[in-house]
């Protein structure tokens, strides 16, 4: 909290200065002023809380000074001193609302009572304040969702009742257009404060525009931003706004913006909701935090060739660059034909993975990230939001192909059976080398010198480094505790996992996540 302090006397200024507890009146800033004309200049530049003025001084008196500062600052709290018991002064005072009138000589005690009760009086008002503006957000956040509800339609008494008490002036010629904003983060992990500031911007750009707004937040994902004025916004005006929003949220995470048709009337608004929501639909397609539109010319789904069998043969020709032709190739097809729906999409890249993890196990050719089964797969895709992201994993298992195909990774049959057997039950903690060496129906003693002969590591360090190769996958994985983690790669113990991953990578687990996350 700020106090400002004016009088001409220099001794009074510094008295005041030094000798009151300005922390325990939870006042962390106070400024100086020796004149009315400079109370009124640092007023405007420091917006303090509280004035604290001599009434009598040169050039301008405290009243004439308060007068003007309470034009900039309506809610600022005076407090008047003055060595006169002047009646004129006492009634200008009191139409000014100042909390307290003291007296010269003053009296330590008084000044802090004063000042104490302008503290009080300022904190009830912005309470005050806070909770009007609380309700005044749930009564705009109900009633943004209210209109875009088919339902709603029958709601006019609720709607009618909530623009009444929000002072909105809408009408039945009132222009509509709904602002959809997928953010691809939780809304309630994100800085409320910096959001809320961000959508004040927001207010004050269309209020520049002669337009305002309504919005609301929708299953911890959306933004509904209901924008309307009495003229029709232009397509220049609403790309504006939606370019500014593109420009600022990016500061919070990755998301996707669509802007609905301009409707007539509040009771029309849902159609323009519905409209923003099914562009998001086609968000898989597009690449983050873009503003999708429905003017992009679209490739018929019947067009798509299938590239299923080329992309085979490019593999048992050992031609990655022809192989990853066609999935490129595919990629821009699938980009302009949004036709498809999400599902079949994946369907489609599904394939393509089946095609490398196939050719890998006929050809026994290990890879750093041969342990992803059929279901893994499956699942990896499942989880991928667009078309990009899923693209470059396809390319990177091609690049894994490829690196392994140029380092003549091949492998015996024998060493071949041991990392798959190893890849499917690595999660398994109590996995020993008597396990492995059943499996391929050799003794532990043989099993051990025949892996180390071809690989150049023990069977017990690539089964340590396989699992915190897996581990280090999964901390990438904000979804996973480190704790689930370790239970997930073998290790029953997690302490212990922790300082076998710390030994291996040279960072706890906790420290890597971090890193990664950075």
């Amino acid at each position: 909290m700020k106090i400002l302090i004016i009088d001409d006397e220099k001794l009074s200024r510094e008295g005041l200065l030094h000798n009151i507890d300005w922390d325990s009146l939870r006042i962390n800033e106070v400024i100086l002023a020796e004149d009315g004309q400079k109370g009124i200049t640092l007023a405007q530049q420091h917006c303090p809380e509280i004035i604290l003025s001599d009434i009598r001084m040169p050039h301008m008196n405290g009243i004439q000074m308060a007068e003007k500062i309470h034009e900039i600052l309506p809610d600022t709290c005076i407090i008047f001193i003055s060595g006169y018991s002047d009646k004129e002064y006492l009634k200008a005072a009191i139409k000014l609302k100042a909390i307290r009138y003291v007296e010269k000589p003053i009296e330590q005690k008084e000044i802090e009572d004063a000042l104490r009760e302008a503290v009080q009086q300022i904190e009830i008002a912005k309470h005050s304040r806070h909770a009007e503006l609380s309700h005044q957000r749930e009564q705009s956040s109900q009633l943004a969702l209210t209109i875009i509800q088919k339902e709603g339609l029958d709601a006019s008494k609720e709607i009618l009742t909530l623009t009444r008490s929000l002072n909105l002036t809408i009408k039945e010629n009132t222009y509509f257009t709904t602002c959809l904003v997928e953010f691809q983060t939780p809304i309630s992990t994100l800085s409320s404060q910096a959001l809320g500031t961000l959508l004040q911007e927001v207010s004050q750009m269309l209020a520049k525009l002669e337009l305002s707004e309504i919005y609301a937040y929708k299953n911890d994902r959306y933004l509904i931003l209901h924008i309307y004025g009495m003229k029709k916004p232009s397509d220049a005006i609403l790309e504006k706004c939606c370019t500014y929003l593109q420009t600022h949220l990016s500061a919070f995470c990755n998301f996707f913006i669509a802007m609905g048709k301009t409707v007539c009337g509040i009771r029309q608004v849902y159609q323009s909701y519905i409209s923003a929501a099914i562009l998001l639909q086609s968000s898989f397609f597009r690449e983050y935090n873009e503003i999708l539109t429905d003017n992009e010319q679209k490739t018929d789904s019947q067009l798509l060739k299938d590239q299923i069998l080329p992309f085979s043969m490019a593999l048992s020709e050992k031609n990655i660059q022809k192989a990853r032709q066609i999935i490129d190739g595919l990629f821009a097809d699938l980009r302009n034909c949004q036709t498809l729906l999400q599902g079949q999409v994946k369907d489609i890249y599904y394939q393509y993975f089946m095609q490398i993890q196939n050719y890998l196990t006929t050809n026994q050719i290990w890879t750093t990230e041969q342990n992803q089964a059929t279901e893994s797969i499956w699942e990896s895709i499942s989880r991928c939001p667009t078309l990009k992201e899923l693209h470059t994993m396809l390319c990177h298992k091609l690049e894994m192909l490829s690196e392994s195909l140029e380092n003549a990774t091949l492998e015996s049959s024998l060493v071949f059976q041991i990392k798959s057997f190893i890849c499917k039950n690595y999660s398994i903690d109590s996995l020993s080398v008597k396990d492995i060496g059943e499996h391929v129906y050799l003794s532990p003693s043989y099993v051990c010198t025949l892996f180390k002969n071809e690989t150049g590591v023990t069977l017990n360090q690539y089964l340590t480094e396989y699992r915190i190769e897996m581990a280090k996958q999964l901390l990438c994985d904000k979804q996973y505790k480190i704790a689930d983690i370790s239970s997930k790669v073998g290790y029953s113990d997690s302490s212990y996992f922790g300082k076998a991953f710390k030994k291996s990578i040279g960072l706890s687990p906790t420290e890597y996540r971090e890193k990664m996350m950075k």
